[in-house]
């Protein structure tokens, strides 16, 4: 499967701190024409991809989202994926016209099952988390009905405010028949670096917390929990776990295109994995590390905010 992921406007109608874009605060919000999105689509499908995701700001929002999805259909997209922050899944005929339009896979943003960390994070939204079981009820609910092609997955950045918890909010939702999470490093840019102070943690202090997350897995053999941006030398794991638990060389694969912040007229592609790298840098011993230009090396912020670099 040829795999790609894109952003189909600039806009969202939440505010997390953690956001790295500037973008969506200080910049009207722009919406990217159905016409523009349908003729990206017919590109990349002619190019062997037949694996899209829909990401980045909010892409159900989008006011021709349904028909972006059913486009990428009719396109030969197989795989149709959107990472969402739950909003509109609160509406039951939203979620179900979403489905008909052959999405194949929904991810969920959801940080904490305990409301005060949660409401902090996604900037003081009342009732959050509440609010967010409620759309996961009815995803879960249409989604056994419809018989969706792949799992919920829920997303859970790593922060200061909530790794601690982050252990119970799995077991949660796992209770609720939810066995697919990925966890990621926040990536301090742009808005987020407006809170290091609160949002920013070590590697080596979540060192704990993530053998204890991963030894749900060896618990409950139907349980998937992945990462993102951690080096394998600040996991801790052996090899093998950490391949088995990884998503790096998962993302390594993926070509992740974006139309450039800088440019509210055309749409300019660029290549985010190349982007990527220049956000990140080597630290002085992976010089002769054996997985020096396979690993995803080390947030840069982090190393600057802890003086390391």
């Amino acid at each position: 499967m040829k795999h790609i992921e894109i952003n189909i406007w600039k806009a969202c109608n939440h505010k997390c701190i953690f956001c790295m874009s500037w973008i969506t605060r200080n910049k009207v919000l722009w919406f990217e024409s159905f016409e523009t999105i349908k003729n990206e689509i017919e590109n990349i499908a002619s190019l062997g991809y037949n694996s899209i995701w829909f990401l980045w700001w909010e892409p159900t929002i989008h006011p021709n989202f349904l028909e972006i999805v059913s486009y990428a259909k009719k396109n030969n997209f197989s795989d149709i994926e959107v990472i969402t922050n739950w909003s509109k899944f609160w509406d039951k005929d939203f979620l179900i016209k979403t489905i008909e339009s052959w999405i194949t896979r929904i991810s969920v943003s959801f940080h904490s099952i305990y409301e005060d960390e949660e409401k902090v994070l996604v900037w003081w939204i009342r009732w959050i988390v509440k609010e967010k079981l409620s759309a996961i009820s009815n995803l879960l609910e249409i989604i056994n009905s419809w018989l969706l092609k792949r799992e919920i997955s829920i997303n859970i950045v790593i922060s200061k405010i909530n790794y601690k918890s982050i252990k119970k909010t799995i077991l949660f939702l796992y209770k609720m028949w939810i066995k697919s999470f990925r966890l990621n490093f926040i990536q301090l840019e742009w808005y987020s670096t407006k809170n290091y102070e609160i949002l920013a943690i070590k590697y080596e202090d979540f060192k704990e917390e993530l053998f204890n997350i991963l030894s749900l897995c060896n618990k409950y053999e139907d349980l998937r929990i992945n990462f993102e941006a951690i080096p394998w030398c600040f996991t801790w794991l052996n090899y093998r776990d950490f391949l088995k638990y990884s998503e790096q060389e998962i993302d390594r694969k993926k070509d992740k295109v974006s139309r450039d912040d800088e440019d509210l007229v055309s749409r300019n592609i660029l290549n985010q994995l190349k982007w990527r790298r220049d956000l990140k840098v080597y630290l002085e011993k992976c010089s002769n590390c054996f997985l020096k230009w396979e690993c995803e090396w080390v947030w840069r912020r982090y190393l600057v905010y802890y003086k390391l670099h």
